[in-house]
C-alpha cells in the first residue's frame, strides 16, 4: 500500500534541487512543503507536522545532522538524509543523529520513492509521535517559560553546603569560530570567499567534524579560517617557575642539615 497523501517537508538551501524534489514528488501524489534552511524547518516543524523529511547535510547556518538531532527531540516522523558526500563516516553519523535513511546524491527518483515508502511503511508500524504538544518556539530550543514556584522553606538551624567554584570549561575551537563569525556578521559564503576554503568545510570546522574535511587539507583550511576571525590555535602556555625560587628554599635545608650535623658531631 502506498502513502501517496503523506505531507512530505523538503529542507535544502538549493532551491533548484528543492523544487525538482516537490516537482516529481507532487507527481507522484505527495503533498510537499519546501523550505531553504534547518531554522525555517524547526520553526514549522509543529505547524506542518510532515508525515517524512528529506534534509540535506550540508546547509549554511545549521547542518543538516543538528537539524535532525533538534526534530527528533520532539517528533517520530521518518528523515531521510541527502547528501553528496558517500564516506561511511558521514553515514555513520547522520544515522547516530537519528536519521531513518541515507541517500547519496545524484539519485534517480525511482530510488527516492521506494526509500520514501519504505520509510513510511515502518513509520506507521510505530507508535504515533507526540510533536503535536509541542510549540513552534519549542521546537527551536526556547521552551515557554515555566510557572514560578515558591522558594521551599528551610529550618534556621539547617546546614548549607559549601562547595568551590569550579573554573569555566574551556570553550571548543569550532564553537569559538562559530562566534566569532557571528560576532562579525560573517556568513560562511563571505567566509569562502577570503579564506578560499570550501563553505562546506568551514561549517565542519565550525562543527567539528574533522572526517568531512579531505585530510590533505584539513590542517591548511583550519589554520586559514582561524587567521582570517584571528583566532588563536594555541592556548598560551602558562609561565614557568623561575629557578632561583626552587633552588633557594633547596640550599636553606642543605644548610641547615649541615649545622645539625656538625653540632653533633
Amino acid at each position: 500500500m502506498e502513502h501517496k497523501s503523506a505531507t512530505i517537508m523538503i529542507v535544502d538551501d538549493d532551491t533548484a534541487i528543492s523544487s525538482l524534489i516537490s516537482h516529481q514528488l507532487r507527481s507522484l501524489g505527495y503533498r510537499t512543503v519546501c523550505l531553504q534552511d534547518g531554522l525555517q524547518a524547526l520553526q514549522r516543524l509543529a505547524v506542518v507536522q510532515p508525515d517524512l523529511v528529506l534534509l540535506d547535510v550540508m546547509m549554511p547556518h545549521m547542518s543538516g545532522w543538528d537539524v535532525c538531532r533538534q526534530i527528533r527531540t520532539c517528533s517520530g516522523a521518518p528523515i531521510i538524509l541527502l547528501t553528496a558526500k558517500d564516506a561511511d563516516a558521514d553515514m555513520m553519523t547522520g544515522l547516530s543523529a537519528g536519521a531513518d535513511d541515507y541517500i547519496v546524491k545524484p539519485y534517480r527518483i525511482a530510488q527516492l520513492h521506494a526509500r520514501i515508502e519504505a520509510a513510511l511503511r515502518r513509520s506507521a508500524q510505530r507508535p504515533r509521535s507526540r510533536s503535536a504538544v509541542y510549540t513552534a518556539a519549542e521546537v527551536v530550543g526556547t521552551p515557554s517559560p515555566a510557572p514560578a514556584v515558591a522558594p521551599a522553606q528551610t529550618s534556621p538551624t539547617a546546614s548549607t553546603a559549601v562547595t568551590a567554584p569550579q573554573p569555566p570549561p574551556r570553550p571548543r575551537l569550532g564553537a569559538t569560530l562559530r562566534e566569532e563569525r557571528h560576532r562579525r556578521g560573517v556568513s560562511l559564503y563571505q567566509a569562502e570567499q577570503v579564506c578560499r576554503v570550501r563553505w562546506d568545510y568551514l561549517q565542519a570546522i565550525e562543527q567539528e567534524q574533522w572526517e568531512y574535511v579531505p585530510r590533505t587539507h584539513r590542517q591548511a583550511a583550519i589554520r586559514a579560517y582561524a587567521a582570517y576571525l584571528g583566532v588563536p590555535l594555541r592556548h598560551p602556555r602558562p609561565s614557568r617557575t623561575p629557578l632561583a625560587s626552587v633552588v633557594a628554599p633547596a640550599v636553606a635545608v642543605v644548610v641547615m642539615l649541615v649545622v645539625v650535623v656538625i653540632y653533633f658531631l
